[in-house]
């Protein structure tokens, strides 16, 4: 790609219908994500951030009397759509995660306009919003913590674009960087992968310092405002923790995702099963994924002619637009990586990224004729529909696709019937749904029983392959017994019996010290759909 070309595609578009055509391309985002709001729940994470918060709002503290590993925020998010839509009732968190992929968007077409390519800032924006939605339900449609993240770094990316653009001094400069530092920080308080984003604000400034738009000492100022900024939204979160008294439970399942990332894969297993799924996930959105890594390529081209000569003016035709994409990429790629469980939503991280390198690309593809343009709109509109309909007309296809699910609400109708709206309820098993579609508050702090039998999602021991006893964490027992002892839960639910959720192998006799437990204060009152419930009775 010549300079010419690379300036011609920022060319700012003209006409008096831009307005009518961001608005129709936001509205098609929007009406491409209806199906989130189709079912109350569209996976296993989202029971688990519903229960989680639904026990934070009668009371529990969050680490302490209630357990999940994640960062806090989507937790809050999930509370405050109870706030808004009811107990229980996930319409809240879809309508807000539908709000943050808008935003999201919205400050991708603003990146491309500061640059003087608002043409390729909507392509960048339309790319997100459709292929956002390519994958499945549970994964592309859920209010996963993925989505939530994008928003403030997005917003962060702008920002950095903008003050290349119009760098502002003194106090109201580093207010701006701060800022970012902030936004970055906010976003690990949803994934503590959003963390890696400090590398595209201290590259980015990098690049600034190395193209002579501001002094060495000054870049690293800024960089250091950045860090201290993103440390802030988590000093002051422990800050109120410690206030409330779940500081030191905070920190201990902090510390937890370190053997979290260290129990999943890695190696030769790790590389086979991320390129596998980037080829999945990348298949059903190939316009930006092959858009955006040619564009990578030839950014990387650029910046090593421009560091081999620097005296050159080729670097001045690199948007800085393209050279945060690149960095963006290259930094959630990483936080993909991490784990090595590539799980689906995990890929909504390189996705803005992606589509704001693509962009140049998609113009030019779009300016070749009509031919082109129709082979273009048939890329993006079919894997849109397809996957359209697999969330909403053709849902039972979907589901026939996909692992069969348990029939939760059968045995959650039970649930509900056997005990009264304040009796507390535990459940055996990896299936957290029961909490939710019964309406039933838990009877221990936690809401899946991983912690305990050592299975951990996206590895072997899911399947068996390995064993998940040197996963258990003692002190999960410990705190199970304990709660069990405290609450009393009226209803024992032993989801394990009936296999449900891969728990064939954790069934109760196993651990003789519960089935101990369960035989003492509990009797069996039924057996519904291969699950069998238990009453307490002292």
């Amino acid at each position: 790609m010549d300079a010419s070309t690379q300036c011609a595609v920022r060319a700012r578009p003209t006409g008096r219908h831009w307005r009518t055509v961001v608005l129709a391309v936001f509205a098609l985002g929007f009406l491409l994500r209806l199906p989130t709001f189709l079912r109350p729940l569209l996976s296993d994470d989202e029971a688990i951030y519903a229960t989680t918060a639904d026990a934070m709002a009668r009371g529990d503290l969050l680490y302490r009397d209630v357990v999940d590993h994640k960062p806090p925020l989507i937790y809050h998010v999930y509370q405050l759509g109870f706030a808004a839509f009811g107990r229980y009732d996930t319409q809240g968190a879809h309508a807000m995660v539908v709000l943050s992929v808008l935003l999201t968007a919205a400050w991708l077409l603003a990146i491309k306009r500061r640059d003087g390519d608002r043409a390729g800032g909507l392509a960048a924006a339309a790319m997100f919003l459709v292929f956002s939605t390519t994958w499945h339900d549970y994964d592309a449609l859920a209010a996963n913590c993925e989505l939530f993240v994008l928003a403030p770094q997005a917003l962060g990316a702008w920002l950095l674009v903008r003050d290349s653009h119009e760098p502002a001094r003194g106090l109201r400069g580093a207010s701006v960087h701060f800022a970012v530092g902030v936004l970055i920080g906010i976003s690990a308080l949803f994934k503590y992968q959003g963390l890696t984003f400090l590398g595209v604000s201290v590259g980015a400034v990098a690049w600034c310092a190395w193209q002579s738009r501001m002094t060495w000492r000054r870049a690293l100022r800024l960089s250091a405002v950045h860090t201290v900024g993103a440390l802030v939204p988590a000093a002051l979160y422990l800050a109120w923790c410690a206030h409330r008294g779940n500081a030191a439970a905070a920190v201990y399942w902090f510390l937890f995702n370190f053997s979290y990332v260290g129990a999943g894969l890695n190696g030769s297993q790790a590389l086979a099963r991320g390129l596998w799924r980037t080829m999945l996930v990348g298949g059903s959105a190939l316009v930006p994924y092959a858009l955006g890594l040619l564009g990578a390529i030839s950014t990387l081209r650029w910046l090593y002619r421009s560091a081999r000569s620097p005296s050159c003016n080729q670097a001045s035709c690199v948007p800085l637009s393209s050279v945060v994409g690149l960095l963006w990429l290259f930094t959630s790629a990483i936080a993909v990586c991490a784990g090595g469980r590539f799980f689906g939503h995990y890929f909504h991280l390189v996705l803005p990224p992606l589509c704001l390198l693509a962009a140049p690309g998609f113009l030019r593809l779009w300016n070749r004729g009509r031919r082109a343009r129709g082979l273009l709109v048939a890329a993006c509109a079919l894997p849109a529909l397809f996957f359209l309909a697999l969330a909403s007309v053709a849902r039972p296809l979907a589901a026939a696709l996909d692992e069969s699910e348990p029939t939760y609400d059968r045995v959650a109708a039970r649930m509900a019937a056997l005990t009264s709206a304040e009796e507390r309820v535990f459940v055996w098993g990896n299936s957290p749904q029961l909490y939710v579609l019964a309406r039933r508050p838990m009877g221990t702090r936690f809401s899946f029983c991983n912690y305990m039998t050592g299975e951990s999602p996206g590895t072997p021991t899911e399947t068996g392959q390995r064993d998940a006893d040197s996963n258990q964490l003692p002190a999960a027992w410990a705190m199970l017994f304990a709660d069990l002892e405290e609450r009393r839960p009226a209803l024992f639910v032993d989801a394990a019996a009936a296999g449900w959720d891969g728990y064939d192998k954790f069934p109760l006799a196993r651990y003789p010290r519960l089935r101990s437990y369960v035989d003492q204060h509990y009797r069996p009152i039924e057996i519904r759909a291969g699950v069998v419930l238990y009453r307490r009775v002292h």
